[in-house]
């Protein structure tokens, strides 16, 4: 067993708010500039560029879990993970249906772009990803539970679209193995200021809408960089664990 550099949290240019600089190949090299070897990649509300990243991190040795930053009708912002991807897909489908029909204001919001594994633009995302969807937090805890996937609430101590800001506890429903933690605290911090996350165990992200953001807070002592063992070190189980750091590892 051993220590893998992890960053669970991280936006393409897919994400409006995101630089433009977010290519597939671009992420993969600041990720391996930081000696990460697992990341997440999670954008607002759709997945089109998570299999263009999967290929890039292939060539590279790196692994990409793939998922889905989801705003909820609470505006919160949780964290879909899944093993295979036909269930992401199923679930892209799912949040694309429930998001309401408006079109991305670009010189507003940014541009919504869709790449290949090479960073070359393939294609504009036109609905709008910056809005709620129409899913509550329970329903999206169930369906997510019901594709075999995993639920971590995002950035649980920001000031916005954050679980307990928005909602002040931890609903019964969600059952999330974890909580996520942004960059500015420390887990000690967390867990005072906020009791209700304090039973569950903490992932630190960077949540990078920049290359220069993309950093490790988090490292998980795992046997391989597998799906299966990533979810044994977030429930601190089988002696798999999660260490956290209150500066970039």
């Amino acid at each position: 067993m051993r220590l893998f550099l992890t960053d669970l949290h991280i936006h393409t240019a897919l994400s409006p708010c995101a630089e433009n600089e977010m290519t597939p190949p671009a992420i993969i090299t600041a990720a391996q500039a930081k000696g990460l070897e697992i990341i997440g990649i999670c954008d607002h509300n759709s997945a089109e560029n998570v299999e263009a990243v999967v290929k890039a991190g292939a060539v590279c040795g790196i692994t990409v879990i793939g998922g889905i930053e989801v705003q909820t009708v609470e505006d919160v912002h949780v964290l879909t993970f899944f093993r295979h991807p036909d269930a992401l897909s199923a679930w892209q489908k799912e949040v694309y249906s429930a998001l309401p029909e408006v079109e991305n204001d670009e010189e507003r919001f940014g541009e919504q772009l869709i790449m290949d594994s090479n960073g070359r633009v393939t294609g504009k995302l036109c609905t709008f990803l910056l809005g709620s969807t129409s899913m509550s937090v329970d329903y999206v805890a169930k369906r997510v539970r019901e594709l075999d996937g995993l639920v971590i609430p995002a950035h649980v101590d920001r000031p916005s679209f954050s679980l307990i800001r928005n909602l002040g506890f931890v609903p019964d429903m969600l059952e999330p193995c974890c909580m996520e933690i942004s960059r500015n605290i420390s887990a000690e911090e967390a867990r005072d200021r906020f009791p209700s996350i304090a039973r569950f165990p903490l992932v630190k992200s960077s949540d990078a809408h920049r290359l220069s953001e993309i950093a490790c807070y988090t490292g998980i002592w795992i046997e391989s960089a597998s799906w299966d063992e990533i979810l044994l070190a977030l429930k601190f189980d089988k002696g798999r664990s999660v260490t956290l750091r209150d500066t970039i590892m």
